[in-house]
């Protein structure tokens, strides 16, 4: 084949070359090899420093630059190796506080494995996302850089399936949250989207630019349209993003009015106390948090919330004992349960019965309380699975005389620590069910809800008539939830009655101390509440609870002595609601679609340069037999 490369760029051009034939460009050795793999490894810091603790406003803009900058002048195993350096740096130190999770003692070296595995693994995607990027950044149609930001999206999009290291967490997005105009248009295109919208920026950065010649030496393009209309449709993007972003931040906040008051019960109970069940310790925290709902009655709380699994020994979703739900009955008098319980923590009653007698009797007040459920016999239908040992993780919400009216039960879950992926496969269930009793005594046997229920908070008139009756509509999440756009397409598409005043989220981060995992569920939800417009409060066990509003800003964090974790004491919070809440574009109509695109980008592009090494393996081999 006749080419023509051109000294300064390395370049062909070639009439019978197709368009996704590799533009040939010269092979570096020695010190100009060295440059550009430094130039590819900038990306490693500067991505880590666009997240919590650090989260630098604005770098996560421009932390790719390097990276794609460089990709050009790599080989496909160097730009594997490129990107996975980058993910481990950028894993390996931003998920840290996986690997120093609490448990018991002498079971550090199984919660360090299983950290270092899902860090690697996701690094490992990096690799393999570069290799993708690269592949569509040498071809001759030149075009198809166009389709870089759908690639890196793509294979975060695959941490939310049951792959390797199904977790997906330090989403790119997250690094935004600083921005708080540009990201307002999450509510159209969602996370994803501004995914796109920072990898495409970062693209159009470095269009203008190239690594050229023996040298590496950086020089402007002379060539190519993209060049120039890459970066002016950056500038027109994100300028429009900006104007939409304040546009809708003023929109918002002139449909604002105050909800109901909600009195979160942060308790602080060390995550050590919970995994080892400690029986001198677990009743002292169940008095110590019906001591703090009361305190929250008394400051006027509409309604109290307890964080996640904080109703110890469980319940039925109809409110009696876990255990022995049939004797459990027998002590209450319709919804009136006896007044024996009030006193004592019974075999037949259980902390649930005690909880629903000082509700009837004394406290008069609904609340939302983390628990873990039976799984009703309707909601059983798998035939290999043993639901005697199978539990939900419920928000159970009782009614101001104790009774139980509605539950959630969690369905995105801690792979892990609470489910098996893939778990009907012997061996991984062999090998995750090892590391779950390593890491909590046992190997966790939840499953994942089926309901998308819309609570019902009936707020009576009050005293002095200043403020009348009203009904509150209102979703929960649990946790880990929060991570998962999909969690929230889900519950506020699907429910019926409406859609939600304000979302709560209870949650226990205890696992995690003090660490920047705490800072990062903050960011999270910040984008749930700008996707959905919906404000939220978090209620959590030992911090970070707070009010956000439907544009992401936290508007109130609890604290103590200026502390926002690892304390306790009554979280008074009164959720900013919109006028006339109604779905956002991004709920009603995108969900996960930007992540299918991705992935009907990606895997065409994979199946090319498998082809591609296919077919350079077969020339070699007739090479060599002729």
């Amino acid at each position: 084949m006749d080419r023509e490369i051109d000294g300064a760029a390395g370049k062909v051009s070639s009439d019978r070359s197709g368009m996704l034939q590799a533009r040939e460009i010269e092979k570096l050795s020695g010190k100009p090899r060295l440059k550009v793999w430094l130039i590819a490894l900038c990306s490693a810091p500067l991505l880590t420093f666009t997240v919590p603790p650090w989260a630098v406003p604005g770098l996560v803009l421009f932390a790719l630059c390097p990276l794609l900058l460089a990709l050009p002048r790599l080989s496909a195993g160097g730009s594997w190796l490129a990107g996975f350096g980058v993910g481990m740096c950028y894993f390996w130190i931003n998920l840290w506080w996986l690997g120093q999770m609490s448990t018991d003692p002498g079971n550090e070296p199984a919660i360090f494995a299983m950290f270092a595995f899902v860090a690697t693994a996701m690094a490992a995607y990096y690799g393999v996302c570069c290799m993708a990027m690269r592949w569509v950044l040498t071809r001759q149609a030149s075009w198809l850089a166009w389709l870089v930001p759908f690639i890196w999206l793509g294979f975060e999009f695959a941490h939310e399936f049951d792959t390797p290291a199904p977790f997906p967490w330090m989403s790119l997005s997250q690094g935004t949250l600083a921005l708080t105009s540009l990201i307002q248009v999450a509510d159209i295109v969602g996370s994803y989207g501004l995914v796109l919208i920072l990898v495409f920026v970062a693209l159009a950065c470095v269009a203008p630019f190239e690594l050229v010649g023996p040298q590496a030496s950086l020089v402007r393009r002379t060539q190519g349209v993209s060049r120039i209309a890459m970066p002016a449709c950056a500038l027109v993007l994100v300028i429009a993003c900006f104007v939409y972003g304040q546009v809708r931040i003023g929109q918002i906040e002139a449909r604002e009015e105050k909800g109901p008051l909600i009195g979160c019960v942060q308790g602080n109970l060390s995550q050590e106390v919970k995994v080892n069940n400690d029986p001198m310790k677990i009743p002292q925290s169940f008095a110590n948090h019906l001591d703090l709902s009361h305190q929250a009655a008394e400051q006027g709380a509409d309604m109290i919330a307890w964080p996640e699994t904080m109703l110890f020994g469980g319940a039925t979703r109809e409110g009696f004992n876990f255990n022995v739900p049939q004797a459990s009955m027998n002590h209450y008098e319709g919804v009136k349960p006896s007044p024996y319980f009030l006193d004592s923590v019974t075999s037949f009653g259980g902390y649930i019965a005690r909880l629903r007698a000082e509700v009837y009797y004394r406290l008069r007040k609904p609340m939302v309380v983390g628990a873990i459920t039976r799984i009703p016999q309707e909601e059983q239908t798998s035939d290999w699975k043993d639901y005697r040992f199978r539990v939900y993780n419920t928000a159970l919400m009782l009614e101001a005389d104790g009774h139980p009216v509605g539950s959630y039960d969690k369905r995105f879950l801690v792979p892990g620590g609470e489910y098996i992926p893939r778990e009907d496969n012997f061996l991984i269930r062999r090998i995750v069910e090892e590391y779950s009793r390593s890491l909590q005594g046992r190997a966790r046997t939840l499953e994942r809800g089926v309901q998308f229920t819309l609570f019902t908070l009936r707020v009576p008139p009050s005293v002095d008539g200043t403020q009348a009756a009203r009904d509150w509509r209102f979703t929960t999440s649990i946790c880990y939830e929060y991570v998962w756009p999909q969690c929230y397409v889900d519950l506020h598409r699907r429910t019926d009655g409406g859609y939600p005043d304000f979302h709560l989220n209870i949650s226990n981060e205890g696992w995690f101390k003090k660490s920047a995992e705490l800072d990062m569920a903050v960011d999270y939800c910040k984008l749930r509440c700008i996707e959905s417009r919906t404000p939220m409060v978090r209620a959590t066990n030992t911090g970070i609870s707070c009010t956000i509003d439907a544009t992401g800003r936290v508007r109130e964090t609890f604290t103590v002595n200026g502390k926002d974790r690892e304390v306790g004491g009554v979280f008074m919070s009164r959720p900013p609601v919109l006028r006339d809440p109604a779905p956002t574009f991004f709920i009603a109509h995108v969900g996960r679609l930007p992540g299918w695109l991705s992935l009907c980008v990606v895997i065409p592009i994979m199946a090319l340069m498998a082809a591609g090494r296919f077919v350079e393996w077969r020339a070699r081999r007739r090479a060599r037999a002729a």
